[in-house]
């Protein structure tokens, strides 16, 4: 059986974050290599690129779903696995539903919310003041993962009326733009990997904030993520180890993790971001298409359950989306 990978096109001036798909695409086609699969990978640059998909539905061939990004927006990649599902091409990962609603923050907010599940509240250009709404905010994009315009700057105060007033302004200029509740307290990335028991909780990380002074806030910003000769990068560490005290609160992410991939449909493999204050569990979000690089969250947590890459990439393929076959007769005019 041969492993197409496909991923959006990147550019050579590209950044960091965009960079980093073709490094796990290397990265995960050594492996497969070593597994034995043939392996070929597209890039996808246009919408005749898209089209170009039904090709694949006439090979042996599933599609290794890498797109973390389309046309230079994250809120388009489920275009990709949305061709799959219409050309009937299994691929791995979350189907398109699962990817559209996990990119769009503020509607999967709605959603969690609507299902009683705990996430930061939220100012948008539309909202109106309370003083229920007075507390430390997180500017962000609402439509992009990887931390992406997140800084220390995005951080704001609404302590009164005009300072509520003055974030209104500050989302006006974008309509991408949100405000979150900053959550004072611990981040939990949270790894599930479908396998033939079922879904599988991979080992709970929570992410230290080591050497952070009192007035730099406790945030994975895009420095953590990516620069790494930043001090947020080199003091944003990972660890695995819980004490006896963290059970409830372990308890509560799992039950919470495993109710998010039933209310998501999603599938494979996914990571949930939560922020713990006290006893109180919030959901940041759900990401239906997380990276998986071997220097990845989600393989260190494979890492430490036990799994080998080659265990964890077989199960993975194991499980794709299977979606039925539809052929307009303009599809056919196309091949």
């Amino acid at each position: 059986m041969e492993i197409i990978f496909i991923h959006q096109y990147v550019p050579d001036n590209a950044p960091f974050d965009e960079k980093d798909v073709l490094e796990q695409r290397d990265e995960l086609a050594e492996i497969f290599i070593q597994m034995g699969y043939t392996i070929r990978s597209r890039a996808i640059r246009s919408h005749l690129d898209l089209l170009s998909l039904q090709e694949l539905s006439h090979s042996n061939c599933i599609v290794f779903n890498l797109c973390e990004s389309l046309f230079g927006r994250d809120d388009l990649m489920f275009l990709v696995p949305f061709m799959l599902e219409h050309y009937g091409i299994p691929f791995t990962g979350s189907g398109s539903s699962a990817i559209a609603l996990s990119c769009h923050k503020l509607e999967s907010k709605k959603l969690m919310l609507h299902h009683g599940i705990p996430t930061p509240s939220y100012i948008t250009s539309d909202s109106e003041y309370h003083q229920s709404l007075n507390g430390t905010y997180i500017i962000k994009p609402y439509n992009t993962h990887a931390s992406i315009s997140i800084t220390q700057d995005s951080i704001v105060k609404v302590y009164s009326q005009s300072d509520f007033h003055a974030l209104k302004e500050k989302l006006a200029s974008s309509p991408i733009l949100f405000a979150e509740e900053y959550i004072d307290g611990r981040e939990f990335n949270i790894s599930l990997l479908l396998t033939d028991d079922g879904v599988q909780i991979l080992p709970h990380a929570e992410i230290h904030f080591d050497n952070y002074p009192p007035d730099m806030y406790k945030i994975v910003d895009y420095e953590a993520k990516w620069l790494q000769d930043s001090f947020a990068y080199e003091n944003t560490n990972r660890s695995f180890q819980f004490s006896k005290e963290d059970k409830p609160i372990l308890d509560a992410i799992d039950r919470i993790s495993l109710k998010l991939w039933d209310i998501f449909s999603l599938n494979g493999y996914a990571r949930i971001d939560f922020r713990v204050r006290g006893n109180e569990v919030f959901v940041l979000e759900v990401n239906a298409n997380p990276c998986i690089s071997i220097y990845s969250g989600f393989m260190a947590a494979v890492r430490e359950y036990g799994y080998t890459f080659s265990q964890a990439l077989e199960m993975i393929i194991k499980h794709p989306v299977i979606a039925k076959k539809y052929i307009c007769e303009e599809d056919e005019a196309y091949n």
